[in-house]
């Protein structure tokens, strides 16, 4: 079974906070928004230091080089924002986001 660390994932997300639709928004925002805006800098800037600590735990694993571990940490991170921030996931529980997240990076890793 693949473990999504709680750290790699927005706090109101995780927690079903009752602002999760906002997580959603900021999601996007974080992904469409206007990259020279302070917070928008921060964000990704939290988001590139999230890719390189899923690069160091991929690294772990001999077979897997440092740049493979750079696209597949940016693929996982992907991946996450589009389940996390999708208008088809509204409905959907924190736990089954988690359940699609974790399915979707195991197939990714058997290849």
């Amino acid at each position: 079974m693949i473990h999504i660390h709680p750290h790699f994932l927005p706090t109101g997300f995780v927690h079903q906070h009752p602002s999760v639709d906002n997580g959603r928004v900021y999601l996007r925002e974080m992904v469409f928004g206007d990259p020279t805006e302070p917070h928008h800098h921060e964000a990704l800037t939290i988001t590139g230091q999230t890719e390189q600590a899923v690069a160091a735990v991929l690294r772990r694993d001999a077979r897997v080089g440092e740049a493979d571990a750079a696209t597949t940490a940016r693929v996982v991170s992907a991946v996450m924002f589009l389940a996390m921030a999708a208008s088809v996931n509204v409905a959907a529980s924190a736990d089954e986001i988690l359940r699609d997240i974790r399915a979707q990076i195991a197939v990714l890793l058997t290849r």
